[in-house]
């Protein structure tokens, strides 16, 4: 299949959001979640080697939908000496970059730090446009679920209330949120639109069906009779009438805006809890709802092959894996795949709420792409 018909299809079936600027689980799927890709891991590592191979090379160029890629491609300029420039570009924009970019021969972007998991792997990575590589030194770090292809951080949305009229979070269940009493009063991304909305739902249906049906009959006293909770709960939350906004930035200002009587709960972006600060706004983390606080979502880092700074690219992506390198992001509450980097504290206190926060599995990730048409057709058919 050619870059243009990748990008051609990859627009037809995606439509990703630039999340940043608002920034385990159990056993696989079987065959459908068959690896198309397995992840180079450097089993025989040497950073000085490398290092001295990066200093021949370069510059190069990173691609992120944050713009805190500016920041650590200066930290990594200023350490190795080596010339880097942070772009910070759309999520489905990089996409069609990098592909436009491999069919033209011309390479602009050596690394790329993608969200679309289910994306990458379905389409990038078996064409070969890019590679996941992974340094031997840090490989035992990251959970083998996180490998393949690697991710470099986990972004967390989490529930959010409004702390100026509840003194606590009101709602201590996800099936709660779907009741009358919750009517018009729930803000999030819209789904239809929103990828990682889409990608939590088939995650929470292939790993974890079981935790959400068990809060199902601990809130309701009975026993669910769907054969899919998942499916219900999403069923219930869109027929419920929730607010549908463009960004995490809308659903923190319906949630967290000072001065309402009857404001709503929201999922929200782990970032935004800067606006408590920034905008004034009042609103605080739902920690103990249960099954789970809120989803992280991934987002991988990989090299483009045709890169001519394969050496220089590498190193970034080890820089990125540590703590210095990934500072930068996870100061807002994402969280470094390198479990052995200590999370730093943050307004939305991500590091408290960390064991209550549900993590993806990309065992998953197949699956996940080919059942996003089947969850955006559930929410449409039953949303009012």
């Amino acid at each position: 299949m050619s870059a243009a018909v990748l990008v051609a299809s990859f627009l037809t079936l995606v439509a990703c959001s630039d999340d940043e600027e608002t920034d385990d689980n159990g056993a696989g799927n079987g065959d459908a979640n068959a690896a198309v890709n397995t992840s180079q891991v450097d089993e025989d590592f040497d950073l000085d080697a490398l290092i001295e191979a990066a200093e021949a090379e370069g510059p190069i160029t990173i691609y992120d939908n944050t713009s805190k890629v500016e920041t650590m491609a200066e930290n990594f300029t200023a350490k190795y000496g080596i010339e880097a420039t942070g772009v910070k570009v759309d999520a489905s924009e990089a996409f069609e970059m990098v592909t436009r970019e491999a069919e033209s021969g011309d390479v602009q972007g050596d690394v790329i730090a993608l969200p679309d998991m289910a994306a990458l792997q379905a389409q990038l990575l078996p064409d070969e446009i890019v590679y996941s590589w992974i340094p031997g030194d840090l490989v035992d770090n990251i959970d083998e679920s996180q490998r393949d292809p690697l991710v470099l951080i986990h972004d967390p949305s989490l529930w959010a209330y409004n702390s100026e009229v509840y003194d606590t979070c009101p709602v201590t269940n996800m099936w709660e949120l779907t009741e009358e009493e919750w009517t018009g009063k729930v803000a999030l991304e819209d789904p239809v639109a929103a990828n990682k909305q889409l990608d939590w739902f088939s995650q929470m249906e292939q790993f974890n069906e079981a935790d959400l049906r068990a809060e199902y009959e601990d809130h309701f006293g009975e026993d669910l009779d769907a054969d899919s909770a998942v499916e219900e709960w999403v069923a219930r939350m869109a027929a419920n009438d929730p607010i549908l906004t463009n960004s995490h930035e809308d659903v923190s200002a319906a949630v967290g805006a000072p001065g309402q009587e009857d404001p709503p709960m929201g999922l929200m972006s782990s970032a935004l809890f800067r606006n408590i600060e920034e905008q004034g706004y009042v609103h605080d983390v739902c920690a103990d709802m249960a099954p789970w606080a809120g989803d992280a979502a991934p987002k991988a880092m990989v090299i483009a092959s045709e890169s001519e700074n394969q050496n220089a690219a590498k190193l970034f992506i080890h820089f990125a894996l540590t703590e210095e390198g990934i500072e930068p992001q996870i100061n807002d509450g994402k969280i470094s795949s390198n479990t052995t980097i200590e999370q730093p504290e943050d307004p939305a206190d991500v590091r408290g709420n960390m064991e209550s926060i549900y993590f993806f599995n990309n065992e998953g990730l197949t699956t996940d792409w080919q059942t996003r048409q089947d969850w955006q057709d559930l929410w449409r058919t039953s949303a009012n």
